[in-house]
């Protein structure tokens, strides 16, 4: 059993995610397997594969699946591991130091912490609150940060960069496939379970990554009526989900409000109402169960 397994989604990323997969071999730490959940078409898939026939590192274990889903991918992953700390990174990151693996384990030496995570410079995405953050607002707004360089206790992990304790997320099951489309707060929603299951999370600022935020490939869309609709429709699944009804009368004026600012913006008159109908879809979803079951292996 290694003491930590890397795990890397990919969809379509080519060169992005060969760089960062080369990097993760490349680190210091040298007690962890490598597993790469592939849900990329033909010639992503036979580039991808090539790269691990040519890399030909006992640590790297290479799956591809037909069913695209970034929740479904890492449930893929957590059915076949046997670790004490699992590691999820994102397909077009850069690491910026030979030990962010060990600076990962290393949070893990406090009994009670059952996540981590680190510094994420982005390439796209500038933070919105002057203090370390990765959750969501009284109103459902992302609150994001991840520049702060002071390790310290945190209410959320970001996905491009973060691990848990294996026996943690053995207590909460599996990542949620009701994150739909962009996937938005997927990894809100497991590190939300994991803190509410009494463990800590923690950010270690010296496991620092760049994230590319690539411009194609993995959960990107172009448009951005459908990325936003896809924001909508996920908070709203989140904060019926964890908040209940307070919540979602703190969740509606703040993003009706929204919805009639993008239709100003996009000078799209429709388009405040296709984000509400979008969130009313992510309330109707919170109706029922969430879809956390890890699939059957072997």
């Amino acid at each position: 059993m290694p003491e930590l397994s890397v795990v890397i989604p990919t969809l379509n990323r080519g060169k992005l995610f060969h760089d960062t997969v080369r990097q993760v071999l490349q680190q210091a730490h040298a007690d962890f397997d490598f597993w790469v959940i592939d849900q990329s078409d033909p010639a992503a898939r036979a580039a991808n594969e090539a790269l691990v026939a040519e890399l030909a590192d006992p640590r790297l274990r290479y799956l591809h699946i037909d069913r695209k889903g970034l929740p479904n991918a890492r449930n893929e992953a957590l059915a076949r591991l046997d670790c004490r700390i699992v590691l999820f990174l994102d397909d077009d990151v850069i690491l910026l130091h030979p030990d962010f693996l060990q600076t990962h384990t290393r949070a893990f030496d406090d009994p009670a912490v059952g996540g981590a995570t680190g510094r994420i410079v982005e390439r796209s995405v500038r933070p919105n609150v002057d203090y370390v953050a990765a959750h969501l607002s009284a109103g459902g707004r992302t609150l994001t940060n991840q520049w702060g360089t002071q390790s310290q206790d945190v209410l959320g992990l970001k996905g491009a960069n973060m691990s848990y304790r294996f026996t943690a997320t053995q207590r909460v099951g599996g990542f949620d496939r009701n994150y739909i489309g962009t996937a938005l707060l997927e990894d809100s929603d497991y590190s939300h379970r994991v803190l509410v299951e009494g463990w800590r999370l923690r950010y270690k600022a010296a496991a620092e990554l760049v994230h590319l935020s690539a411009l194609s490939g993995g959960v990107r869309v172009e448009d951005a009526l459908r990325g936003e609709r896809w924001r909508f429709r996920n908070t709203a699944y989140f904060v019926r989900r964890h908040r209940g009804v307070r919540g979602v009368a703190r969740f509606w004026p703040t993003f009706l409000a929204i919805a009639a600012r993008r239709a100003l913006e996009w000078k799209n008159p429709r388009a405040a109402g296709a984000l509400v109908a979008a969130a009313r879809e992510g309330l109707r979803a919170a109706e029922g169960p969430p879809d956390t079951t890890l699939p059957r292996v072997g």
